[in-house]
């Protein structure tokens, strides 16, 4: 019980401090700090666990792949390739209100960290002449990025989650097919739904045939960096590097706009990686998570609560879709005997997790994604609460049918 105290402790620092708008970055080191007091772990333990957090090569490539993502986001700007790219599919799809959902859904089949920063740009040309609030636009972005994921097989998530419960990911994406549907009807009514305008009809393509050129020439960039991270297995930083060489040899900008473009980078986002990353080093090596968790499994909570909430905890406290379940996972779904996926644990595990990580305020994308649109927290989260309770009544649905 003081082991789950103690994590409560955190968390209500992390969102006090969010409440007070403080940095993220700085509220997570402060997060660490506070972990590793509480659980123990040696002041130079602590320094050295954050340093070499923060110098990991994972943490590296991290903000590496976000920046180049975000200056890839500013040439497509530039170069007039988000507004083709919405221009063309504004005479494909009558409604523009769709195309804040058909957007990000589109980026989010190509997985990545940080992903939602590929989107926020084109979301945000896509909002133009609609009375989306900066609040609702993070939202839209960010839950849509994420509303394929319990069924796509190339998020690491799943094929992670599948590994863990020894099943084929085909099962999965087979399976899990309700919170996919959740999630896109929990996106629709607290992301889309109350939207008014569509924006300029006199901006849609003449004809579908030119539709359909135009998305092609424009989108171009984006199918290219797919093809070579995921068709080709190429390293996924190489895939932007070398598709910016080909957008820069093509449209032959000059030195200063090639610097006025990197100075309109959101270089904020460096803080919050380093520091997301520090904060969950500091959780695995102070074996914060497992102690809490162990402490739940004691308390004679009902199981099916147990296997949603323990993943759900992991989820919120790392912002990890990945961690949610490398540490949720084994600790739960022994408890639920072998036959876990036909009595709908699974499912339950998966939702947990992912609810959690939808819900934590330093995941990522969401961090990201806030601080590209300048939104309020408060304003995010009266949108994502409900969506994930929507979520996590489906999942409760399938398991109470099974």
């Amino acid at each position: 019980m003081v082991d789950l105290a103690k994590l409560l402790a955190v968390l209500l620092l992390i969102l006090g401090l969010l409440r007070l708008r403080w940095n993220l970055g700085l509220v997570l080191l402060l997060a660490s700090a506070l972990t590793a007091l509480l659980f123990g772990l040696a002041p130079g333990d602590t320094v050295h666990d954050a340093l070499s957090a923060a110098l990991d090569p994972l943490t590296l490539r991290l903000v590496a792949i976000v920046l180049l993502i975000t200056f890839l986001g500013e040439m497509l700007r530039s170069t007039l390739q988000l507004e083709g790219l919405i221009h063309s599919l504004t005479g494909l799809v009558a409604d523009r209100r769709w195309l804040l959902a058909l957007l990000p859904m589109l980026i989010g089949m190509l997985p990545m960290v940080g992903g939602a920063m590929f989107s926020a740009p084109m979301v945000e040309e896509a909002s133009q002449g609609l009375d989306a609030s900066r609040e609702r636009r993070t939202f839209v972005n960010y839950w849509f990025r994420h509303s394929l994921e319990p069924v796509f097989p190339l998020y690491p998530s799943l094929v992670l989650a599948a590994g863990l419960m020894g099943v084929p990911v085909q099962v999965l994406t087979t399976t899990q097919w309700p919170l996919f549907l959740a999630a896109l009807v929990g996106g629709i009514l607290f992301g889309l739904l109350g939207i008014h305008g569509t924006g300029t009809k006199e901006e849609r393509a003449s004809s579908r045939k030119e539709a359909w050129v135009l998305f092609l020439r424009s989108i171009w960039p984006i199918l290219l960096v797919v093809l070579l991270s995921i068709g080709l297995k190429v390293d996924l930083i190489l895939a932007l590097l070398v598709t910016l060489i080909f957008l820069i040899a093509l449209y032959r900008p000059g030195a200063r706009q090639l610097v006025a473009l990197a100075q309109r980078m959101p270089l904020g986002t460096v803080p919050i990686i380093l520091g997301a990353m520090i904060f969950r080093r500091i959780l695995e090596t102070s074996s914060a998570v497992e102690a809490a968790s162990g402490t739940l499994t004691t308390l004679g909570i009902p199981l099916p609560l147990l296997v949603f909430a323990i993943p759900m905890m992991a989820g919120l406290l790392t912002g990890l879709a990945v961690a949610a379940f490398a540490i949720g996972f084994p600790i739960v779904l022994p408890l639920c005997g072998p036959d876990f996926m036909a009595t709908g644990y699974g499912l339950v595990a998966f939702a947990g997790g992912f609810v959690g990580m939808m819900l934590s305020p330093i995941h990522l994308c969401l961090a990201l994604t806030r601080t590209y649109f300048e939104a309020q927290w408060g304003g995010i989260y009266q949108r994502l609460v409900p969506a994930v309770v929507l979520l996590a009544l489906a999942a409760a649905v399938v398991f109470l049918a099974k």
